[in-house]
Parts: C-alpha cells; structure tokens; sequence
C-alpha cells in the first residue's frame, strides 16, 4: 500500500475508534508489519493537520496513539458533549500519586508511606482502571504489585510517565513523606475534601 493511501487507513482507523492503538495494532490493520513505518506516518499526518491549522492531532498516549482534539477547543465541544470528571477523595488521591510517582509499589509500601490502611483506596483505584496489577514481589507472602494503566495516562493526558507533573504542582508532596503527623483515617478524610480528578479527555468514559 501505497503512504499516502495508508495515511488514509490510519486517520480512518484513529478516526473511528476511542481506544488507543499501539503502532502494532495499526500495523497489522495495515497488512505490512513495519511499525516504525506506522511512525512515520502518524508524524506526517502531525505535521498536515499542524500546517493546515486543524483542530486535532493524534496524540501519543503511552505506548499508543489516539485522535485528539486540540485543548483550545475544550470549552466549545463541552457545550455538546459535558465532561463527567472521576471524582477521588484526597485519601484515594494520595494513593494514587504513591502509585503514579513509586511504581512498582506494593499495599505495603503505600501504607508505609501514607500511614493508613489503602486496600479500599486500591479497590477503588483498580475498579477505576487507574492503576492494574502487574505482577508479585518476592518478599514473604508474594504481595501484589501496583502500576499505573494507559487509561491513567489516557485520563491526564500524558504521552508517558515522564509528563507527570511535580508532586508541588498536585499538591501531594505530603503523601510521598514518612507517616507521622496528624494523618486521619481514609473515611475521616474523604468526607471533607473531595478532590476532582483532573483531566483533559474529552474522548474518554470518565465515569
């Protein structure tokens, strides 16, 4: 197949699709394999869409790609289409920026850090699709291990978890510190300080 045709398949495939497609994926769509070709493609159609001042980009998220449109646009298309942001109590908040900032990381070494029992918070987070299993350690018991997941990227619009921000700009340098202080219980703390989740898919089922 010719590139430029190709270009087409791939624009039609992201097109169509809200699930983020790896350049394997897209490759085998194409019937060629070659996933570095894929690249290529998908900064050529970067640079068309850029040169042609269009409204979307595709996007790498993760180890794949998604249409996105551009978050200039976010106020006029919520007008159609309202966000319904994840809403994460502090506790579960902490939690996850444990997830997000020490993965691999095991309930253990959560609790050690918030000084607080997070199994709810962990739940919750996995029935989210924040943060997955991915594997067990090989201390005693062979605890689980937590990461974070492509929808967690997908959700704050990461490419990779090298654009996390710093832990001073979420405000939750406190959740990485030592136990100590005044910390409350999970239940305590979640029912004064709802947090919402902050994200910028407008493509995505946050529910």
């Amino acid at each position: 197949m010719h590139d430029q045709d190709a270009k087409k398949v791939v624009e039609a495939v992201l097109f169509s699709t809200s699930d983020v497609l790896t350049t394997r994926n897209i490759a085998t769509i194409l019937g060629d394999g070659d996933s570095r070709r894929v690249r290529t493609l998908i900064d050529e159609l970067n640079a068309e869409y850029e040169s042609s001042s269009r409204t979307f980009r595709i996007q790498q998220i993760g180890d794949g790609f998604q249409l996105r449109t551009l978050p200039m646009y976010k106020t006029w298309i919520t007008k159609i289409e309202p966000l319904r942001p994840i809403r994460l109590s502090r506790p579960a908040l902490e939690t996850l920026a444990i997830v997000a900032y020490r993965q691999p990381v095991t309930r253990a070494q959560v609790e050690h850090l918030r000084g607080v029992d997070s199994a709810s918070n962990l739940r919750n987070l996995l029935d989210k699709r924040l943060v997955r299993i991915v594997g067990k350690d090989n201390a005693p018991g062979r605890p689980l291990i937590y990461g974070t997941t492509k929808h967690f990227l997908s959700l704050f619009n990461l490419s990779s978890l090298r654009d996390l921000p710093t832990l001073e700009d979420m405000d939750l340098a406190p959740a990485l510190a030592p136990p100590g202080g005044d910390a409350r219980e999970d239940g305590a703390a979640a029912q004064d300080n709802q947090i919402a989740f902050p994200t910028s898919a407008l493509n995505q089922d946050a529910s």
